[in-house]
C-alpha cells in the first residue's frame, strides 16, 4: 500500500463552524497514520493514528464522510513494513539526561542573595527594610 489522498465531505454542519461540502483534505500514509488539513479561515493540520479515529471524531454519525481521491492501491510487494499494531512499544528517549550548564551571569547567581539572610535577589523589586 502507498499513501492515499482523501477529502472530508460534510453533509450537515453539526458544530456550526465548518459549513458543508469539502471541509478538509488529508493523506493516509503507508503505515495507516493520517495527516488532516482543515480548510477555512483558521486552517489547522492534525495527525491521527488512522482513518477510523478521524471518522469517529469528525464523522458526526454520518454527517461527514471520507471521499477517497486515490483508488485503493492494495499491498505494495516491494514495501515490507510490519503492521504498527504488531510492533513492540518503544519508550521515548531520555532527551534531558545531560547536566545542564549553569548560567555564569552574576545577576542570576544564587550567592548574591544568599549572602545576606532575608535580602531580596538583585533582580527583585522587593525591598528589605530594617
Amino acid at each position: 500500500m502507498s499513501s492515499r489522498r482523501f477529502r472530508l465531505i460534510r453533509h450537515q454542519d453539526v458544530s456550526g463552524v465548518s459549513g458543508t461540502g469539502p471541509v478538509a483534505e488529508g493523506v493516509q500514509f503507508t503505515d495507516g497514520a493520517v495527516a488532516l488539513r482543515w480548510y477555512g479561515d483558521y486552517p489547522t493540520t492534525t495527525v491521527w493514528d488512522g482513518i477510523d479515529s478521524v471518522v469517529a471524531i469528525h464523522g458526526h454519525g454520518g454527517a461527514t464522510v471520507v471521499e477517497w481521491l486515490d483508488p485503493e492501491p492494495g499491498p505494495d510487494p516491494d514495501l515490507r513494513l510490519p503492521p504498527r499494531e504488531t510492533l513492540p512499544p518503544r519508550p521515548w528517549p531520555d532527551l534531558h539526561s545531560a547536566v545542564e550548564p549553569q548560567d555564569p551571569d552574576p545577576l542570576h547567581s544564587e550567592r548574591d542573595y544568599r549572602a545576606a539572610p532575608g535580602a531580596a535577589p538583585p533582580w527583585s523589586s522587593r525591598r528589605v527594610f530594617r
